[in-house]
């Protein structure tokens, strides 16, 4: 039996022990309080991210929540125990991401090198100088020429969906477009990137989709852990050698990125894909992409590139079932167009104007990616301020809340492509619309993603009416664990052959 004297003992222990984690926790809270920065009060422990902590809310609505509790230029919150600074001020926002990038120009994402050698090499963890080089080498990947050829792959992946959905979609009642247009955007980068026909709509179980469903699976509490400690607070992700990429993943990506290589190099035969390019890049510049720097570019265009624009075409066609009446307007473009071009091809996406409105208003609604992090490299002043930010302070910047903010978007709750047209587009004000970013880190593959969700809804608005369901909510519930925007319990949509 226990004594009396060894349960005080541990009580007393354990007092001690919550004590000591309570003022370590604290010791950074008034931080902003000694700069007279406007700040939110923080809890110990969670500090102003208690619903991020408890995976309550996605990351995005978590600074929309800060966002909207402040009329402020900028404000001090926490991560934890950790001093952050939420950006409201456009004026500031396009400093910090062009004007004074040279004091802004890393993510605040964690760069693990030690324990993580394919995401380290990655361009989006990359630091500089190692940023600035790859970037620069990588830029011309994603050239307009470049786009246009590979848009031609992409084009047999886009029959391939409205074949699969002609025979199988149109039995259900319902479909889940979010995991057609995840099959999708799998094959696109599949065919586009790795060379390779995943043929995941001929095979729901095939490898690549199976990956692709891996990386970012928000259902799952470890993987989605893992990846807001990498975000914020990489600190925790370091200490227990976390890995982003699942090695699981990493190891079957890597393993067929350089069989693919060698199969190519063997061949002799060009594709004019993503691993062309890269081999060309490699012979130019003996020094380019040695070891595992050039596998990591192709594991992050299929990391990035899938989840990304399979959400983005998932929301589409939510408001598209929600606003038949814009559903309508599109598909005749889309018919009229495509008619003049002998198909739906890049020549033909160039012109379909109302199509772009819509895409940029779902961008606009749905930011995938909810925010920007930067970190300071140097002290820096706050123009027109007595306030100075330390280095390494990290900064956010809340895409999803300045996309719906109503000073800069009247009624922003309603999707309206006309915000968009080209009378309406000079208006919206510089640095509130950024779904890709701004500055010299924006996203590098904006038009190659843009190019992929115009043409899989070119398709399959071409094909198929979209009509909501009993199944289908007015508004879309966005998974709760998610650091990026995705819909929670996917996209539940009734399809009708046109």
């Amino acid at each position: 039996m226990l004594t009396f004297s060894f349960l005080v003992e541990l009580v007393f222990y354990v007092v001690i022990i919550f004590i000591s984690l309570y003022l370590y926790f604290t010791r950074n809270f008034n931080h902003w309080k000694n700069k007279n920065v406007p700040y939110f009060k923080p809890l110990p422990f969670v500090g102003n991210v208690y619903n991020g902590v408890l995976m309550r809310d996605s990351m995005g609505e978590i600074f929309s929540d800060l966002y909207n509790k402040t009329m402020k230029p900028f404000i001090g919150f926490f991560i934890l125990d950790k001093p952050c600074l939420l950006l409201r001020d456009p004026q500031l926002i396009k400093r910090v991401l062009i004007s004074d990038f040279q004091h802004f120009y890393d993510r605040n994402i964690l760069n693990n090198k030690r324990d993580d050698p394919i995401s380290t090499h990655m361009l989006f963890f990359l630091k500089n100088p190692e940023w600035k080089d790859i970037r620069g080498k990588i830029t011309p990947v994603f050239s307009s020429s470049k786009i246009k050829i590979m848009s031609r792959l992409i084009e047999d992946v886009g029959q391939e969906m409205v074949d699969y959905l002609e025979k199988n979609a149109m039995l259900d009642s319902t479909v889940d477009m979010k995991d057609v247009s995840l099959r999708f955007t799998v094959d696109v980068i599949g065919t586009a990137v790795f060379g390779v026909n995943a043929h995941s709509f001929q095979n729901a179980n095939c490898k690549f989709n199976e990956i692709a469903q891996k990386l970012f699976n928000w259902d799952d509490t470890l993987t989605a852990f893992r990846i807001r400690c990498y975000f914020l607070t990489p600190m925790i992700a370091k200490l227990f050698r976390m890995k982003f990429i699942h090695p699981y993943c990493a190891n079957f990506l890597k393993k067929s990125f350089l069989e693919i290589m060698d199969r190519r190099i063997a061949s002799k035969v060009s594709r004019n894909d993503l691993i062309d390019i890269l081999l060309q890049l490699k012979t130019n510049d003996k020094q380019f992409m040695d070891g595992d720097i050039l596998v990591a570019q192709a594991v992050m265009f299929f990391a990035a590139g899938f989840e990304t624009t399979s959400s983005t075409i998932a929301f589409a066609l939510h408001e598209l079932a929600q606003h038949p009446d814009i559903q309508n307007k599109l598909r005749q473009e889309i018919d009229l167009i495509s008619g003049k071009h002998d198909g739906i091809n890049y020549d033909s996406l160039k012109e379909m104007e109302y199509l772009d409105m819509c895409v940029k208003e779902v961008l606009r609604k749905y930011p995938v990616l909810p925010f920007l992090d930067r970190k300071t490299a140097t002290n820096y002043d706050i123009p027109g301020t007595d306030v100075i930010i330390e280095k390494d302070t990290p900064v956010f910047i809340p895409i999803l809340a300045l996309h719906n903010d109503p000073r800069y978007f009247a009624n922003p709750e309603v999707f309206n492509p006309e915000r968009f047209s080209k009378t309406n587009n000079n208006n919206i004000e510089h640095f509130v619309y950024m779904p890709f970013g701004e500055g010299p880190r924006n996203c590098i593959g904006a038009r190659f993603g843009k190019l992929t969700t115009k043409l899989g809804l070119a398709y399959i608005l071409k094909s198929f009416v979209v009509e909501k369901t009993c199944f289908t909510e007015a508004k879309i519930r966005f998974n709760p664990k998610g650091v990026t925007l995705s819909p929670f319990k996917g996209m539940k949509l009734k399809l009708r052959k046109v």
